[in-house]
């Protein structure tokens, strides 16, 4: 795959800090939540929990509609100079 823009890739890079952190907290409320009650604390670690597994799926994603994309460009950048190559012939 080609390189990946700058603003992709940090954005990439947030959903991962934000995947981690979810993580961190839903472990934290998994360990330490023992005083909330248990209906709470279920709902909080299904949030957490939940949150993370988006958060790390989705620059998954977003890689792949970026080189399908990128694939799309490229694509259309042939059949544009196939179409001016025959023009010019003609």
């Amino acid at each position: 795959m080609d390189e990946l823009d700058a603003k992709l890739k940090k954005r990439i890079y947030v959903f991962y800090f934000a995947g981690l952190l979810n993580l961190v907290l839903g472990f934290w409320v998994l360990f330490y939540g023992g005083e909330l009650e248990q209906g709470t604390r279920t709902i909080m670690m299904l949030f957490f929990f939940g949150f993370a597994a988006v958060d790390f799926w989705m620059p998954q994603q977003m890689k792949r509609k970026y080189a399908e994309f990128i694939a799309e460009s490229q694509r259309m950048q042939r059949e544009q100079a196939e179409k001016t190559a025959g023009e010019q012939k003609a």
